[in-house]
């Protein structure tokens, strides 16, 4: 790996796609890190840490830290992922979008634009949930907003969250175009990759006060590199299909009869099914955990993680998606 990684620096034209990967991939990291004006950043990181594990920490997780400062790239581009999962849907069932997508390079960019004008709608509706949210202290009693008044913190907030979801949304497309891989993916995967030095810095903090043992300590380091393992080789893993193909004779001369192979991935969707199972279970349990009733409670006790309707219900989505 090291050698293929210090001949792909040799090549110029794959060098200078390297590094333009990486200097986007960078900023997409400062966008995340600049403040919203108008909140108290530290009450809104305390809340986040009382709501670990819940919705707005899954949020917060995938955003790679942006929405505990409410960033300007609080919203990262999820509202232009949620927005081409629902084209998507939708080219199988209006025959109008199902022709623009067959009419070639033009389809498809006229299918990209409205992608965009979606991702655009979405992310106002989130940006203004959260503004919301943020004012109203998630229900908390937390004093987040600073500015005096509410309107104009919540156009401020919308204007700028949705500022940032367009740029980091430009930053991925020109990664795509421009750059090495899915630019897209590679947005998720720095903001989640963004997250693990502070999870192995709480993990040696525990470890420092005397929560766990050197060997618990081991044990879960070899865990982890074992799941990275195990999970880069599902990734790759292919089933070789046999494909036959019959002989023919030209005259006194044979063709055919090779037999070739048709890798087909074993994991071909990816993660995208866990990512798309979890937020659509822990969203209606964040709203029901507000209703002020018995019965709704104790339903939206059984859908938090760990509970036997949370998993049987993520693992239905999971085969689902």
């Amino acid at each position: 790996m090291l050698s293929a990684f210090s001949n792909s620096m040799k090549i110029p034209e794959l060098r200078k796609r390297i590094l333009f990967t990486l200097a986007l991939l960078f900023v997409c990291r400062v966008v995340s890190t600049i403040p919203t004006p108008g909140v108290n950043a530290a009450a809104l990181t305390a809340a986040l840490k009382e709501q670990s594990g819940g919705f707005m920490g899954w949020i917060d997780l995938f955003s790679g830290g942006a929405l505990g400062k409410c960033a300007v790239g609080a919203l990262s581009i999820w509202p232009y992922i949620s927005a081409s999962i629902i084209l998507q849907l939708m080219t199988a069932i209006v025959p109008a979008l199902e022709r623009m997508v067959r009419e070639g390079d033009s389809g498809r960019q006229k299918m990209q634009q409205y992608t965009r004008y979606l991702a655009l709608g979405i992310g106002v509706f989130q940006g203004l949930i959260l503004a919301i949210s943020i004012e109203r202290g998630f229900g908390m009693g937390l004093d987040l907003v600073v500015m005096d008044s509410a309107m104009g913190f919540r156009l401020l907030t919308v204007l700028t969250l949705c500022t940032g979801m367009m740029v980091m949304m430009w930053l991925g497309e020109q990664i795509t175009e421009r750059g090495i891989g899915n630019g897209i993916s590679l947005v998720i995967m720095i903001n989640i990759v963004s997250r693990m030095p502070f999870a192995i810095g709480e993990t040696f903090n525990l470890f420092s006060r005397g929560v766990f043992s050197i060997w618990t300590l081991l044990a879960l380091g070899i865990l982890v590199f074992l799941v990275t393992m195990g999970t880069v080789m599902l990734t790759q893993g292919v089933r070789k299909i046999a494909v036959h193909t019959a002989r023919r004779s030209v005259g006194r001369r044979v063709y055919g009869g090779q037999t070739n192979y048709m890798p087909l991935r074993v994991n071909y969707s990816g993660v995208m099914p866990v990512i798309f199972a979890q937020p659509l279970i822990a969203f209606p349990a964040m709203l029901l955990s507000r209703v002020n009733y018995a019965p709704v409670q104790y339903v939206a006790g059984m859908l938090k993680q760990n509970q036997p309707l949370y998993l049987f219900l993520f693992a239905v989505m999971i085969l689902f998606f």
